[in-house]
Parts: structure tokens; C-alpha cells; sequence
């Protein structure tokens, strides 16, 4: 009996580049092999004690049945309020909804305000989800190319002409970037939004690495520009700053016509963000003492800037200082040259020959570099760098 096709939409949705690869380190080193792993984007610490011992409270409260779609009324208030006191962003509880994650959050934004067809602009380098949540929305997603040679930063000039040559409807921003962890400043990301603005665009700001920034930097929202609160969704959370990865817990904050239209599609796709989740996340938006957080903090920047110094050593290798999240985006171009490899074929002889997993840059539409994480420890940064040397010399 031959098989009932898949739905086109099915048949054009990829897996995702990053969650492969640190599968495929996790089954070699299952098996045995001693591999490095420094592809995965996900904390090396432990969810906070609070937050931990406010889900172990719901569980014993027996809080752990349906909620409303949207969030709990408190947990609602609580991500305003935090969003309000952390970055300055002037929401109330009915404008922000409680999401199961931060990509959850991105794809009920875009599925919001995507109709069948219409192009979203998503500026290179981007995390490379975004294609597919794009697709799933039903929109097309088109690429402006990324600009190195700027810090990965676009200029409000390029924006508008992508925006007009494709006809979109919405860009999407990362700031901190994955994978760049470029970190505008506020004259610039005021450049862009006037860019987006100009040309008529929905904004949909992914802002999960927003806590996540160094030297000296600070973290601008495009929805604290001026007009631009009326089109621009704002995607947050603890996920990356609180190590929350696994417990699925977002915020969506706009519009509230667009939110409350994001809200009847999450009730008909997931139902509620998990209850247990939702009462963990209110240590995150009502923490008094971010001493934890500025530890963490302290601790990606040693590693960063050792990164940085290292891989800066490696002939044919290239790193910009990243100002923001906890990625390091390597210019790998002349190794590429050199060996004849793709940065996907030099990825894979680092992890099949070197037994190190990085990322690379083709599907963040960056061809010729590599992703690497520092969030890792500093014994496994020092001899991932030392196995990357090794097999370039």
C-alpha cells in the first residue's frame, strides 16, 4: 500500500540545524566517543533556585490544571510589569500574553499577522528557525543578505530597499543575535524601526537573549521607538538568561488586537502555556535580587573574551567580538578556501575528525563561518579550541 502524502507544508519544513547536530554529539558521545560539544544554544547552569522551588510549590499546591489561554491573570501583570521595570517597555497585563516558549511566542506573532503569501524580511545572520516558522505562518521568508563588514548590523537604507523590492508585510530582529551576538546601539536599532516604519512593517522583535549583554552595552527594544508600539511584537522570557530552556514559558507583548488574536490560536494549538511552567516564571519577573543573574553574567564574559583572544590566535580563522548572547561567529572563509570545504562539510570533519560540535553558518545564511557557544565550561571551551587548532594546522 503505497503511502498518503504529506501536506506541502509538511513536505517544506526542515529540522532544526542546531538541534541535529547536538543530538548527533549526544549519540556519539553515547556511544562512547569523546566529543566537545559547543553547538547547542543553551545555558550550562541550572535554573535558579527560586525558580525551581516555584515550580516544585505549584506541583505540591496542586497547581496543575488548565488555565486560560492567554496566562494566568497574575503571570499576565508579572511579564508586563517586568517587561515595564527590566526594559522599559509600556504594556499592561491585557497587552502580553503567557506563550511555551519563546519560538512559540514568534510563531503565534507571525501566524497573527502573515496571510497566505505575504514576505517577511528576516536580515542575515538569523537563527534558523525563523525560515520555518515563517513558512508555517504561511508567509515567505526572504533573506537580506547579512553584513559583516557593519558588525552584522543593517543599515536603515538597506531595510527599506529589501522592504520595497519584495513587497513585505514584516521583518523579524534579533537583538542580542544568534548568531552574531551583535548588540545595536540605540541610534541604530531607532535607524532601523524608522526603516521598517517608513516601509510598512510589522516588526516582530525576538528578544530572548535581551539580558545577555557585555561591555558596557545596553539592550534597546524596538518598541521603545518612537510611533512604532503599534507595530512591533516583543518575544521574551527567562529562557536564556534563567536557564529555562526546558521548562517552555514565554511572553508575547504588542498590540492588543494582534495579541488577542495570538492568544485564540495558541488556544486552539497547545491550549495554555504549562501551568507548573507559568508559576515558575513569576520568580524570573518578580526577582528583587539579580545577583545570580550578574554572576552567570560574569561567567560568560570570561569566557567570551577568552574566546575571543583564542580563536583569534587560529590561522584563517577570524572572530569579531561578540557584545551580546553567548555565541561566537567565527569567519572560517579562508580555512574554507584553503581545504575546499563548505563551512557544512568543515562542520562535519570537526565533529567526525576533531570530535568537536559547532554550527555552521550556512543555514544562519552566513556562508563560510561557524557557530560556536561559549555557554559551556571553560575546561570544555579550552579544549574544544585546542581540537579546532589541531585540525586546522
Amino acid at each position: 500500500m503505497s503511502e498518503i502524502p504529506l501536506s506541502a507544508r509538511a513536505r517544506a519544513i526542515t529540522d532544526s540545524i542546531t538541534l541535529a547536530i547536538t543530538a548527533r554529539a549526544q549519540t556519539m558521545k553515547a556511544q562512547g566517543v569523546d566529543v566537545v560539544s559547543l553547538a547547542a544554544g543553551e545555558p550550562d547552569f541550572a535554573s535558579p533556585d527560586a525558580v525551581r522551588e516555584a515550580g516544585i510549590k505549584a506541583i505540591r499546591d496542586g497547581q496543575t490544571r488548565y488555565t486560560a489561554a492567554t496566562g494566568m491573570p497574575d503571570v499576565r501583570a508579572a511579564g508586563a510589569s517586568w517587561l515595564s521595570r527590566v526594559f522599559g517597555l509600556n504594556y499592561a497585563a491585557g497587552d502580553v500574553i503567557v506563550t511555551a516558549g519563546a519560538k512559540p511566542a514568534l510563531m503565534l506573532g507571525l501566524m497573527a499577522i502573515c496571510g497566505d503569501g505575504d514576505r517577511v524580511l528576516l536580515p542575515a545572520p538569523f537563527w534558523p528557525s525563523y525560515v520555518d516558522i515563517v513558512k508555517l505562518a504561511l508567509g515567505v521568508p526572504v533573506i537580506v543578505p547579512a553584513v559583516p563588514e557593519q558588525d552584522f548590523v543593517h543599515a536603515g537604507a538597506q531595510i527599506v530597499r529589501a522592504a520595497r523590492d519584495a513587497k513585505a508585510k514584516g521583518i523579524v530582529l534579533n537583538y542580542p543575535n544568534n548568531p552574531s551576538g551583535a548588540v545595536p546601539t540605540r541610534a541604530q536599532v531607532e535607524e532601523l524601526v524608522a526603516a521598517a516604519l517608513e516601509a510598512g512593517l510589522w516588526i516582530v522583535s525576538d528578544e530572548i537573549y535581551a539580558r545577555l549583554i557585555y561591555d558596557g552595552r545596553e539592550h534597546f527594544s524596538p518598541a521603545r521607538c518612537s510611533g512604532a508600539a503599534e507595530r512591533v511584537l516583543v518575544v521574551n522570557g527567562g529562557t536564556k538568561s534563567h536557564s529555562m530552556t526546558g521548562w517552555r514559558i514565554g511572553f508575547l507583548a504588542g498590540p492588543r488586537h494582534v495579541v488577542d488574536a495570538a492568544g485564540r490560536i495558541q488556544s486552539q494549538a497547545i491550549g495554555n502555556a504549562c501551568t507548573i511552567s507559568q508559576r515558575a516564571v513569576l520568580a524570573v519577573c518578580n526577582e528583587s535580587d539579580d545577583a545570580e543573574l550578574r554572576a552567570r553574567l560574569r561567567a560568560f564574559d570570561e569566557r567570551r573574551r577568552w574566546v575571543v583572544q583564542a580563536v583569534n590566535q587560529i590561522p584563517g580563522l577570524t572572530l569579531a567580538t561578540p557584545h551580546g548572547a553567548f555565541y561566537a561567529l567565527i569567519d572560517a572563509r579562508p580555512v574554507c578556501r584553503r581545504l575546499g570545504y563548505d563551512d557544512v562539510e568543515l562542520a562535519e570533519r570537526l565533529l567526525s575528525d576533531a570530535k568537536v560540535a559547532l554550527i555552521p553558518g550556512g543555514p544562519f545564511a552566513i556562508p563560510g563561518f561557524i557557530r560556536l557557544s561559549y555557554a559551556a565550561s571553560m575546561k570544555e571551551l579550552e579544549e574544544g579550541v585546542r581540537r579546532i587548532a589541531a585540525f586546522l594546522s
